[in-house]
């Protein structure tokens, strides 16, 4: 489990893995390999294979509850000057990919797509994994339904899919197929 590579490329894999980072690694494990990927001239700034520099904040509680955020260093990749009059504002998203742990091992991997676009446009610099299906960030929440079902949780505001499918969260835009159908996939999160 702890010969892995980080890539910004890397098949989705429901229940298991997302950017290559499997889930179940100890975090001993996880930066022992997140060390092959720091830059030498940014403090706490990593590129993983494909990606661009994303900055890296951790957090873990004495049970080891937390884990780690990475978010894009460079804002114009984030395209905010399509929606908004500043790389500022609330509505800019930096987040890029989140490990997430419990009891000092990994349980989820989250990845955001951290680009604005224009009306059919896909996003080019956020994580490009796709799912078995060719499904990936920036594609329609419904093309996901022939593969499985879709449970919208209105508390989490994401939608969850069948355990036949297996562990995946996917976000669109806060509420139900049923209320907008056209809703693009924001972010994927692999769960165990």
């Amino acid at each position: 489990m702890s010969d892995f590579s980080i890539s910004w490329t890397a098949p989705i894999r429901p229940s298991y893995s997302l950017a290559g980072i499997p889930l179940g690694v100890h975090i001993k494990d996880f930066e022992r390999v997140l060390d092959e990927y720091a830059l030498e001239n940014m403090e706490g700034a990593y590129r993983f294979v494909g990606s661009p520099v994303l900055r890296m904040e951790k957090y873990f509680d004495s049970t080891g509850d937390g884990g780690y955020g990475f978010h894009i260093v460079d804002l114009e990749l984030t395209n905010w000057r399509l929606y908004y009059d500043s790389p500022d504002h609330p509505g800019v998203e930096t987040r890029a990919l989140h490990v997430l742990t419990r009891n000092w091992k990994i349980y989820a991997v989250k990845a955001w797509m951290y680009e604005s676009l224009v009306d059919g446009g896909k996003p080019i610099n956020s994580y490009q994994g796709k799912l078995p299906e060719g499904i990936g960030l920036g594609s329609f929440v419904r093309e996901l339904l022939p593969y499985t079902n879709l449970e919208f949780d209105s508390a989490e505001e994401w939608f969850c899919t069948s355990k036949e499918y297996g562990g995946l969260e996917v976000a669109g835009y806060c509420c139900d197929l049923d209320d907008r159908p056209d809703q693009i996939i924001t972010a994927l999160t692999v769960v165990g």
